[in-house]
């Protein structure tokens, strides 16, 4: 388990994900990614390719 700690940016609040986690999902900056929701738990995913987006 990580701990992690949110800071701030702007008028928003960032987290900042630990390279192990981003190497072991294959992520890497400038990457996208979807943001889920449910009740209390907040869940992420790599977001898909649109079709003729590179």
């Amino acid at each position: 388990m990580f701990r992690v700690r949110l800071g701030k940016t702007g008028n928003s609040v960032k987290l900042t994900i630990p390279k192990p986690i981003l190497e072991g999902f294959g992520w890497e900056e400038g990457d996208e990614i979807e943001i889920l929701v449910s009740d209390f738990d907040i869940a992420l995913r790599k977001a898909k390719r649109k079709p003729g987006k590179k």
